[in-house]
């Protein structure tokens, strides 16, 4: 199971850290964890384009992206990415558990 965690601030995206394997089928098979890990990286790969001091984020086992300057456009393409994993999960609810925990 991909289980992905995300942090909030008053409402915005701190971090998202996921790990874990979809399960739904093998390695290089999993159309769940290939779908997951596309959003990903096109993901990162969209607000690195934008700014590239504007997240941090580490890929091994497993994955942690931190919304460094906070600022509408990363944080808007991190609610998207959010968005389209809890689409994801209608579809696959038993491959994705998602936490979300909000500090004020």
């Amino acid at each position: 199971m991909i289980k992905v965690r995300i942090n909030k601030e008053n409402n915005i995206i701190s971090s998202i850290e996921c790990h874990g394997h979809a399960g739904y089928d093998g390695y290089g098979k999993d159309i769940v964890c290939a779908s997951f890990s596309t959003m990903i990286i096109t993901t990162i790969n969209g607000i690195l384009e934008i700014d590239k001091d504007a997240i941090s984020y580490t890929d091994g086992n497993d994955l942690k992206i931190v919304n460094v300057k906070k600022d509408n456009i990363t944080n808007s393409l991190l609610n998207n990415l959010v968005s389209l994993i809890y689409e994801l999960k209608e579809n696959y609810d038993k491959n994705i558990d998602i936490k979300e925990e909000n500090h004020d």
